[in-house]
């Protein structure tokens, strides 16, 4: 059988392209080397991707989902906070998020694929594809499959970028991250922990997130931006902070997981016969949880954009691709420059315990974190853009730029 798509992976980016043109009558194939459910890390998502969850029929469920208000930003060497909620962004999406479980919640997706009509394999890995003049030959643990286009999500496995030796690194972001689940905290944590934040807590060589998820667990996960982090990197952290500390005395730690070298860009994104979505076109630092919103964007206007084609039998053109590409470029650029202000310039003093009190940023910054990085009308998006631009480098966005004066009232 010759498929019209075949799709490498089924996280949200391979699951939302495949249900999407699935359910516009394309013979879908999707293989998926993991069996489902699994765990996975990527767990808060941001405001801007329930759009295409509300287009997918995907409905929060209290076994997946956890209501998310916004963000918290902590320091405990200085005894800061600073609370920066949806509610607040400028007009446009929604003004809440969630945090989800994600072996319940990509399963999810995995079935909205299959329930409009896509074929999907599990324990089957893609070794590689070839693109010839009237379709695709796509080589897996399986046999070979053929097809009218390939879509790489492979995830972090990233494999077109591979192949094309196209993986270009961000080499100025977080290199290392370990991260466990905790059950059982200890009696009064949840009212301590409230309303459903992310917390995103600043410590000197990197960041924490503690993330409150279904089932009364939280998701605690250190990145070290000079490599190194492992288990007992974690394990010290937890114990040597007051407030985690106080929260998971007691409490049961699933397994440790540990990556590094994790933040890099795919310079062949798009091609004859093929597209990157999700993290196989580029996956940013995570302080943010730009990925499952960037990933699902970028696979809705990729199946938009792909469908058309295939109906006039014009899915050969090797700039197909081209204006999703330029699009999904914008929000990277963006994030990639909020990411190194993060940890290469006073932004986190400046802009976020010191967010000026005037009002004229903040609504700003809280749209971009709520990833709605789009929009013409944002100053501080604008602003980051331009300092992007002026750094002239994948690998170092917005190095070396001035941050905006501090205000009078931040924290120095």
């Amino acid at each position: 059988m010759t498929w019209d798509v075949v799709i490498a992976g089924a996280g949200p980016g391979g699951s939302t392209t495949a249900a999407l043109l699935a359910g516009a009558g394309c013979r879908v194939l999707v293989l998926e080397k993991s069996e489902f459910p699994r765990f996975h890390v990527g767990e808060s998502l941001l405001p801007v991707g329930l759009s295409v969850h509300a287009r997918l029929g995907i409905e929060p469920d209290p076994q997946s989902h956890f209501f998310k208000r916004g963000a918290e930003f902590v320091c405990e060497a200085t005894d800061r906070k600073a609370q920066f909620d949806f509610a607040d962004t400028l007009p446009g999406p929604a003004r809440h998020a969630w945090h989800v479980d994600r072996a319940l919640f990509d399963t999810r997706l995995r079935d909205c694929a299959v329930d409009r009509g896509a074929t999907v394999r599990h324990g089957v890995g893609v070794r590689d594809f070839t693109a010839h003049a009237d379709g695709v030959e796509v080589e897996t643990s399986a046999g070979v499959e053929r097809a009218r286009y390939f879509i790489d999500a492979t995830g972090q496995s990233r494999l077109v970028a591979r192949r094309r030796r196209a993986v270009v690194p961000y080499r100025e972001f977080g290199r290392a991250a370990a991260f466990a689940h905790f059950t059982g905290l200890a009696p009064g944590a949840w009212d301590e922990i409230g309303p459903g934040d992310i917390r995103i807590m600043w410590v000197d060589d990197g960041w924490a997130w503690v993330i409150p998820l279904p089932g009364d667990r939280l998701s605690i996960g250190r990145v070290s931006r000079h490599g190194g982090m492992g288990p007992a990197g974690l394990r010290a952290y937890v114990e040597n902070s007051p407030m985690l500390s106080r929260w998971t005395a007691g409490a049961e730690r699933g397994p440790t997981h540990v990556v590094s070298n994790f933040s890099y860009r795919n310079d062949a994104a798009y091609g004859a016969r093929y597209a990157c979505v999700g993290d196989a076109a580029c996956f940013l630092d995570p302080v943010f949880s730009s990925g499952v919103a960037l990933a699902m964007t970028g696979a809705e206007r990729t199946a938009d954009r792909l469908l058309p084609a295939l109906a006039a039998g014009g899915e050969g053109d090797p700039a197909l691709m081209a204006p999703v590409d330029a699009h999904m470029k914008r929000g990277y650029a963006i994030f990639a420059a909020l990411i190194d202000r993060f940890y290469n310039t006073r932004f986190v003093d400046n802009m976020i315990f010191g967010v000026p009190l005037d009002g004229a940023f903040k609504p700003g910054v809280i749209s971009v974190l709520a990833g709605d990085v789009w929009r013409s009308d944002n100053r501080f998006a604008d602003m980051l853009q331009r300092a992007r631009r002026r750094a002239g480098s994948s690998e170092r966005p917005g190095r070396g730029q001035v941050d905006p004066p501090a205000p009078a009232a931040s924290v120095q």
